[in-house]
């Protein structure tokens, strides 16, 4: 596959996302991550090409389904997107991956964030220690996740919660499967003239990097939903 005469790609080449952009990627590799290195050789209407990438100075095949976290510069802001392998070139030079439903900028938020309704099957405190004990959950029985992204979500509840408090969740998204994880209050908002709910916005300090896939992958579904609706 050839970059000398790429698919013209507006959305993209507004966000620094073209041909010779150095890429450094994340994925997946059991239970820690992997980080290579690789380059944009051409943009598509639907996938781009790059070299196939680099780890330790190996070359590393991705497997077609693999999901993959991007991270570039450009204009001095630091891009970042999520998506998977679609497939390889013929001549084995390039790894083809989906164009991402969003890029997103360290300046404007850390991650894409969804706005759902999902409620928790448990949340309770943590009682902070050596193990982090379970502390009481049927206190939040009321509670809706509301905003969901890779690094958190914020919380919907009547129950006061705290700046620092450290919290046990688990919830199913749809399609995808259950995520348990544990959290940190970052803030609190009191509710607003009529309202009963605070709102908890809350930021993950432990989950499985299978579970953060699934929200990768939840979310990447959802962008790609709501950009096809006019949504986005």
């Amino acid at each position: 596959m050839g970059a000398s005469q790429p698919a013209r790609n507006d959305r993209f080449s507004a966000c620094g996302l073209v041909p010779g952009v150095p890429l450094r990627l994340e994925v997946s590799v059991g239970n820690h991550v992997e980080c290579l290195a690789t380059r944009v050789e051409e943009v598509g209407p639907n996938t781009m090409a790059i070299l196939l990438p680099m780890v330790r100075r190996q070359a590393r095949r991705l497997a077609t389904g693999t999901l993959v976290h991007a991270e570039y510069i450009f204009r001095n802001r630091r891009c970042r997107f999520v998506t998977e392998v679609a497939g390889h070139s013929d001549d084995g030079l390039h790894e083809i991956l989906r164009l991402p439903p969003a890029i997103d900028t360290i300046e404007r938020r850390s991650h894409f964030r969804l706005q759902t309704a999902l409620r928790p099957q448990a949340l309770f405190r943590l009682v902070l220690g050596p193990d982090d004990i379970p502390g009481d959950e049927t206190a939040f029985d009321d509670c809706t996740i509301v905003d969901l992204s890779e690094g958190g979500a914020c919380l919907s509840s009547r129950v006061p919660l705290h700046d620092g408090e450290r919290l046990g969740i688990v919830f199913t998204l749809p399609g995808v499967g259950e995520i348990n994880a544990r959290m940190r209050v970052l803030s609190v908002d009191e509710p607003a003239h009529g309202k009963l709910n605070r709102r908890a916005h809350c930021i993950f300090t432990d989950i499985r990097l299978s579970d953060r896939d699934r929200i990768a992958r939840y979310l990447m579904r959802r962008q790609l939903e709501m950009r096809r609706r006019g949504q986005l």
